[in-house]
């Protein structure tokens, strides 16, 4: 936010000024600087805008009477009165500039946008049902080998978290920005992609989170490829040639296209893939260019996650050997590989749970070279709408489809908690291989897998965030 004003954030969010200002004071307090945005009011501070916004649970308008004693800029959909009102009757400080505008968000979306047209460099955004923050984490990692690199931070990739990133975009000096684009109703990307206005776009998979919203893939995959609305004609997406639906895409799109994948007809291509240990390692290949590519992550998806990244580093002409070193150090962020003091392997991928995610994580399980058993525990998967019970099935008829080298089911036993999550244990309780439980109550099913785990065990725990999986591992 550097070098923003009060005045400024008042012209470009088309707001007005409500409360009172002495005549003399408005000339300075229109020339104060802003420095930052919150939208949290225990996060406001002198030289912050506070942007109240009304959640379903809390209105943070009823916090202006006391933000104001701290900085002199908020951002209000009410008036002064209803400001009041909400506040119990407390009096607005005076001399602030409360900015008065139809809708906050949209007034937030605007500034952002401002300060995106003031970046000079690319921007790439990454979009997709499942990978969207390890792809850009992975693209950072890669970049950031040969570049000063600015990218989205933790889970800031919504209506509100990303023009709050793209107002920061010039707090420090970079060469390229990379940001995460979360979406989960029609019409969000446009809003999005008018913030972010990418010069690159990514796609990762077109799954079926959020289709309780999007109603069908088809509906999932065109919001996702709005990504470009605001492309000019330079712009260029890298979709994931292994997704059917994005391959279907291939010569129907009017900006310029990359595909990345295992697919042999992509334009940037993983091959020969194997899996050693703990590391993953593949041949990168584009055009006559071939070079050897080690993970330390497991996961196809992670190979393509991976591939993406250099196939973008590549198209900018950046130093692929130090890109490929540079990804041999990442780590990743939602799913931890743990060695337990118990002599078992945690895989720990509770952050959240699609059918896609879901699928990816149990391929980890299936590569586990463990001694002893592999064990999936997997909990509800949210937000799949009306045929959740068929996409919960459908993970469990994946999981019978998974073999060891030997032909054997690769999955030994498979752990379900919670109400959907039935679903996935009918579709493998006639499979004698894999022995398989249910549990409605986790602290139930927590005392079991701690009396049952042992030495050379791998398990894999996986869910949306609300199950609260992360307590399960924690006690283990």
């Amino acid at each position: 936010m550097k070098n923003i004003t009060i005045g400024k954030i008042l012209e470009v969010t088309g707001g007005k000024l409500i409360g009172k200002v002495d005549p003399d004071y408005m000339a300075p307090l229109l020339d104060t600087e802003i420095t930052d945005i919150a939208t949290d009011s225990r996060d406001v501070k002198e030289g912050i805008l506070f942007v109240a916004f009304k959640g379903e649970k809390i209105d943070a308008h009823k916090f202006i009477p006391k933000v104001a004693c701290l900085t002199k800029a908020i951002l209000t959909e009410e008036d002064e009165e209803m400001i009041k009102a909400g506040a119990d009757g407390a009096l607005l400080p005076e001399n602030v500039a409360y900015i008065k505008v139809d809708s906050t968000i949209e007034g937030l979306q605007k500034l952002g946008a401002y300060v995106r047209g003031l970046y000079p460099n690319k921007v790439i955004g990454v979009t997709g049902s499942v990978g969207k923050t390890t792809t850009r984490e992975m693209i950072t990692c890669a970049l950031s080998s040969s570049l000063n690199t600015y990218h989205t931070i933790g889970n800031m990739n919504s209506q509100v978290g990303v023009p709050v990133m793209t107002s920061r975009m010039l707090d420090q000096p970079s060469d390229i920005s990379i940001l995460e684009m979360g979406i989960s109703i029609p019409g969000e990307m446009d809003r999005l992609a008018k913030v972010v206005k990418p010069d690159i776009g990514v796609v990762t998979v077109i799954g079926v989170a959020h289709i309780e919203f999007l109603k069908t893939r088809e509906g999932i995959r065109e919001e996702k490829l709005r990504i470009a609305s605001q492309m000019d004609e330079n712009g260029v997406l890298f979709l994931n040639a292994d997704d059917p639906l994005l391959w279907e895409m291939k010569g129907k799109l009017k900006h310029k296209v990359y595909f990345y994948g295992t697919n042999p007809e992509a334009d940037f291509v993983a091959e020969d893939i194997r899996v050693d240990d703990d590391t993953n390692s593949y041949t990168y290949r584009h055009g006559n260019t071939k070079m050897l590519v080690t993970l330390n992550v497991l996961g196809v998806h992670n190979v393509l996650n991976s591939l993406v990244s250099l196939a973008i580093a590549d198209y900018l002409g950046l130093d692929l050997t130090k890109a490929a070193t540079s990804l041999e150090n990442f780590e990743g962020l939602r799913q931890r590989v743990i060695k337990a003091d118990g002599g078992y392997t945690i895989i720990d991928d509770t952050y959240n749970a699609s059918p896609d995610s879901m699928k990816a994580a149990l391929k980890v399980l299936q590569s586990m070279d463990n001694i002893g058993n592999r064990i999936a525990v997997l909990g509800d998967m949210f937000e799949l709408g009306p045929d959740s019970g068929k996409y919960h099935k459908e993970v469990g008829e994946f999981i019978n489809t998974l073999k060891a080298e030997d032909g054997s089911s690769a999955i030994h036993r498979l752990i379900t908690i919670g109400n959907e999550s039935s679903y996935i244990n009918q579709a493998v309780e006639n499979n004698m291989e894999i022995e398989s439980l249910h549990f409605n109550d986790k602290e139930e099913a927590s005392d079991y897998i701690k009396k049952t785990l042992k030495p050379g065990d791998a398990i894999l725990f996986k869910a949306s965030n609300g199950m609260k999986f992360k307590e399960i591992v924690s006690n283990l």
